[in-house]
């Protein structure tokens, strides 16, 4: 829109009314005036700093010049001016908003369309992401079932093939069978169908692992027999040549791809943990509403399970490791290789002797249900100990600054003796106390949790005690009679549930044996050996011995010769 506001106004030369707004002139003064005079009243108007109009060639009247008077000029001015500022702002302003809101609606629809496109690109990445992980569990597990085939199919069948004892076979290889078949049957081509043939009408992979999960608790086995394969495969590898070749030979063909049997052998106790990573990045990609979500949840669970299965199994098999080695150093003295035992604590440390107060060398193997007290034995192959003393964990107690002129002191108080020790430093002091006042409230803890449970069964046995079978209407049974049994049978079966000789009860670390004679129940600690295999209290024990040197001293008295009197000779 263009606005056009025409000013009136006088020719300053021949008085005509001319428009002036434009700087219009007297034609007949712009046609008679000579041109030298025009390009001096330009030279001019550029002098006296007024704007040349470039499209008429004269001067703009925004800039008056010197000596040009315009009939209420100051009026006008001010009055038009206003008018055509107002008038043009309220223009302006009206195709100002217009622009903007069809600027704003352009913005809006352009972020709605890059929005809906953004969001249609993101759900096709999170789907090829889905799927990538897929291709990815389907193309190890193709890797995976190559490697389960060269041990079972390649190295265990040409080792029996060699003559290797089957005994030793087992002992390296395991349940190597079952799991090979349970991957190249089962799982293997129930993934390939799915990620390869069914994938767009059915993108799920949760409900197959879902179903087959359960079936990796067989790793378990294979995990808990791992180190004592690899020794049989080193210790054989070692004396028998024939083993050595079979292996070697197998190991040269390019299937094993230049890597030993140690190292295809250690592949199934890497397989569980790594399905399981793989479905937590599935789950991850996943989204909360997918119809797999649930299922691979399920699976998720189950084969967290079977991983920790074959960590139990792990941490179980280096636990009883341990013991073994302790059973060794000891020189097969005690029976600590027990599931029950678990070794906490062990390392040297000073015993204050109670006559003259010296510091002797000794060492500690403290268990969680007892410590071994234990002296060092000089050996040429390796540091030999002999115990002195078990002191069980049950009923013991931990001494603090023993003796004030001693530094690092400290005393344990138990059943069977108390000590008097010294550590190195004061750390080292804080250590041994620390643990083994924690070793002794974990043993309460667990020694007062069985005995709950164990009372609590107890209880409800005796709430659920079998009604008289005769008729109420007919006999009845005295309450008191019926009370006096119950005590009774209670009192027989707590006797049953306490060693006879300490009286103390029965738990997980303190086993309940019957003396095969009278048949009460004892510890195997109270307990007495007869002939190597039968174990009896020590009441039975004594009369059983006392009984058998008395038919000794007679059978001894029958044997001796009769003493005639004739038979006595006289010097």
């Amino acid at each position: 829109m263009q606005l056009s506001i025409k000013r009136r106004g006088n020719c300053s030369h021949c008085s005509r009314e001319v428009d002036i707004s434009h700087g219009d002139a007297c034609l007949d003064e712009v046609e008679e005036a000579p041109s030298h005079k025009l390009l001096d009243n330009h030279d001019s108007s550029e002098q006296n700093g007024k704007i040349p109009n470039r499209d008429s060639g004269i001067d703009s009247p925004s800039c008056t010049a010197e000596g040009e008077v315009f009939p209420n000029e100051d009026a006008i001015d001010e009055e038009d001016h206003y008018d055509s500022v107002t008038e043009t702002e309220s223009v302006s302003c009206c195709v100002t908003l217009e622009n903007k809101r069809d600027s704003t609606q352009d913005e809006d629809s352009d972020l709605d369309e890059g929005k809906a496109v953004q969001t249609s690109e993101t759900k096709c990445s999170e789907a090829q992401k889905l799927l990538n992980i897929t291709k990815e569990l389907l193309h190890t597990e193709e890797a995976y079932v190559k490697r389960l085939n060269l041990l079972d199919q390649v190295f265990c069948t040409k080792l029996t093939e060699a003559g290797i004892p089957q005994d030793v076979i087992t002992g390296i290889f395991s349940n190597i069978s079952s799991i090979y078949c349970f991957h190249d049957k089962f799982l293997l081509p129930e993934l390939k169908t799915r990620i390869t043939g069914e994938w767009e009408s059915n993108p799920r992979i949760g409900d197959i692992l879902q179903k087959l999960a359960p079936f990796m608790k067989m790793y378990g086995e294979y995990v808990k027999n791992f180190d004592r394969a690899m020794d049989l495969v080193n210790t054989w590898t070692q004396r028998s040549s024939q083993f050595k070749s079979v292996v070697q030979n197998i190991q040269k063909q390019d299937v094993c791809g230049n890597l030993t049997l140690q190292h295809h052998m250690l592949e199934p106790v890497q397989r569980i943990p790594r399905y399981e990573l793989l479905l937590k990045d599935y789950l991850k990609k996943l989204d909360d509403d997918a119809l797999d979500r649930k299922d691979a949840e399920k699976a998720l669970e189950l084969i967290s399970t079977a991983a920790n299965h074959s960590n139990a199994a792990i941490r179980k098999m280096e636990k009883m490791h341990k013991l073994l080695e302790v059973y060794e150093r000891l020189g097969g003295e005690e029976d600590i290789v027990n599931p029950a035992n678990e070794l906490i604590k062990e390392g040297h440390i000073k015993k204050m002797s109670a006559k003259n107060g010296t510091a002797q060398d000794r060492y500690l193997y403290l268990f969680n249900n007892m410590v071994l007290y234990c002296v060092p034995k000089l050996r040429l192959m390796g540091q030999k100990f002999s115990v002195r003393e078990r002191i069980d964990i049950a009923g013991m107690e931990v001494q603090e600054n023993v003796k004030q002129n001693l530094p690092h002191t400290f005393a344990i108080t138990g059943k069977q003796r108390s000590l008097e020790l010294q550590a190195r430093t004061a750390d080292e002091k804080e250590d041994w106390i620390q643990v083994i006042q924690a070793t002794i409230e974990r043993h309460k803890q667990n020694s007062e949790t069985f005995n709950k449970a164990f009372n609590s069964s107890f209880s409800r046995d005796d709430d659920h005690l079998p009604d008289s079978p005769c008729p109420s209407s007919n006999t009845t049974l005295d309450s008191d009679v019926e009370k006096h049994e119950r005590k009774s049978f209670k009192k027989k079966e707590k006797e049953k549930q306490t060693c006879k000789g300490c009286n103390e009860s029965f738990n997980f670390t303190k086993r309940k044996h019957h003396c095969k004679l009278c048949g009460a129940a004892i510890c195997a600690k109270c307990s007495k050996t007869l002939d190597k295999t039968s174990r009896v209290c020590p009441e039975c024990f004594d009369a059983t011995v006392n009984q058998e040197s008395l038919c000794v001293g007679e059978q001894k008295k029958k044997a001796a010769p009769e003493v005639r009197p004739e038979a006595i000779l006289v010097f």
